[in-house]
């Protein structure tokens, strides 16, 4: 693996790309696009509808505000993390037909056939709503209770 790398966004629209080593992202403000490769790395979009996309490596991602697009590439080892995956937030990936959704704890797993993809933090599987066909992931506003 090659050399820790951190980049920093700005105020406006950014496209920070990754390297092979250990890459730390901060989209700051703006729809940023933030590419990861190999590497443990961390992405941070910010403000913004940002597209978030990730590479080899057991990656973390953090959205912020804004109906950010978290992106999984097919094949390749490891996993994106999403640690805030909320309403309005998608995720793309390979629309097979042996790619499910698991509850694990209090996060939903997704993967295809055996290999883990993502790992989306916090969210209940019965709030993810999955379109195979157009290879999308999408987290509904959860029912309200008739009971509350």
């Amino acid at each position: 693996m090659g050399k820790k790398n951190k980049k920093r966004g700005t105020k406006r629209v950014d496209k920070l790309t990754g390297t092979s080593g250990k890459d730390i992202f901060w989209g700051l403000k703006g729809d940023d696009v933030l590419t990861t490769f190999e590497g443990n790395d961390k992405v941070y979009g910010g403000k913004g509808d940002d597209v978030i996309t990730t590479g080899i490596g057991m990656d973390k991602a953090w959205g912020g505000k804004g109906k950010d697009l978290f992106v999984t590439e097919d094949g390749g080892e490891g996993h994106v993390k999403i640690m805030d995956f909320e309403v309005g937030d998608r995720i793309q990936f390979c629309g097979c037909a042996n790619t499910r959704k698991e509850q694990r704890g209090k996060n939903v797993w997704i993967i295809k056939g055996d290999d883990v993809k993502a790992v989306i933090k916090g969210v209940d599987a019965d709030d993810i709503e999955v379109d195979y066909t157009g290879r999308m992931i999408t987290l509904m506003t959860p029912a309200a209770d008739p009971l509350a």
